[in-house]
């Protein structure tokens, strides 16, 4: 089957390395037949529920379906291959589309699937057994039966000022469930965040059945961060009120290390300098990691990503921007041993 994962374009090359990074982690054997920054298809020998699976994990993908056929920017072409196409499935049907095309007519284009597709089907705009979707680039066209539709609202739900102890100082929770995917995390292994603050990346992770432990310094924000867990009905957790330095002498090995470093004058670094805080942070990271583990680190400018290669081996960078005047750099390192 060819599988066809619809993107956002918010974060450069993150929707596509996050797509990839939840095909690892679910042990999906494929192989890459097309991709770029509005879509990317795979050849994969796997059945609607595993798709399904994979997909809830996603929080930059808006839809991923099965690949009906690719057309070039042609109403003639697009009607010929949409004629050869057999929807074998029965009940009622919707077209659907996303244009992302300068010049393109997104109407007509859908008018002309509309006439084959929903002959002899009722249509459905709002609940369709079967939805047709249609992604419009500047060159071709992509058709496909959507399987699974990404709730993105729920990330909105879950922003910062609608939990019950407020932060400004957190991720969105979008931007959350990225970094814990690209950790490679599976379900029931153990996610530390060793500077947790109000808990937004434990929400995420324990929303993805995964086992989480925070920490942090200051107990304002533990005792906040346990009433956001609360608040999801999230109850199994531990949090501690440690310093960074004393995290790894009372913690367990752990998978994988996700989290935010602190970065400003508002943040909690007890007046310590951040490099210093920095470098002893990475030294509880490498002592806590499982072999093989991954750590995602928030970073408040390039200058600090060589002090964790001091103790992890890194794998890529990404530079995000988290609002207008704050630039973050998350850095990905595994453990060797």
């Amino acid at each position: 089957m060819e599988i066809i994962f619809e993107l956002s374009k918010e974060y450069k090359t993150l929707a596509i390395d996050e797509a990839i990074a939840c095909l690892k982690t679910e042990k999906i054997i494929y192989k890459i037949i097309e991709f770029n920054p509005e879509l990317l298809i795979i050849s994969a020998n796997i059945n609607y529920e595993k798709i399904k699976k994979l997909s809830k994990r996603l929080s930059l993908t808006y839809n991923v379906g099965e690949l009906l056929f690719i057309s070039p920017q042609s109403i003639q072409k697009l009607e010929i291959n949409a004629l050869r196409t057999r929807i074998k499935d029965y009940g009622t049907i919707a077209i659907k589309y996303r244009n992302r095309s300068m010049d393109a007519d997104s109407q007509i284009i859908v008018k002309s699937l509309a006439k084959i597709f929903t002959k002899g089907r009722k249509v459905d705009l709002n609940s369709p057994d079967i939805e047709i979707r249609c992604l419009i680039t500047n060159k071709k066209i992509y058709v496909s039966k959507n399987i699974f539709k990404t709730d993105r609202t729920q990330f909105e739900k879950r922003k910062v000022q609608y939990r019950p102890y407020f932060s400004p100082i957190s991720l969105h929770p979008k931007l959350s469930r990225v970094i814990i995917n690209l950790s490679k995390v599976r379900r029931n292994e153990i996610l530390l965040d060793p500077f947790c603050g109000t808990g937004g990346i434990l929400i995420e992770a324990a929303i993805l059945s995964i086992k989480i432990i925070g920490n942090d310094i200051d107990n304002k924000l533990v005792e906040g961060c346990k009433k956001n867990l609360n608040h999801y009905n999230i109850s199994d957790f531990i949090i501690y009120n440690l310093d960074i330095g004393k995290i790894n002498d009372e913690v367990m090995k752990v998978d994988v290390v996700v989290t935010d470093f602190p970065y400003g004058k508002s943040t909690t670094t007890k007046g310590e300098k951040l490099i210093n805080l920095y470098k002893r942070a990475f030294i509880s990271i490498y002592k806590i990691l499982k072999n093989e583990g991954r750590a995602v680190v928030g970073l408040a400018n390039k200058d600090m990503i060589q002090l964790g290669e001091n103790y992890l081996s890194l794998e890529k960078i990404y530079d995000i921007k988290v609002h207008n005047s704050l630039t973050r750099y998350f850095a990905i390192y595994k453990k060797i041993k």
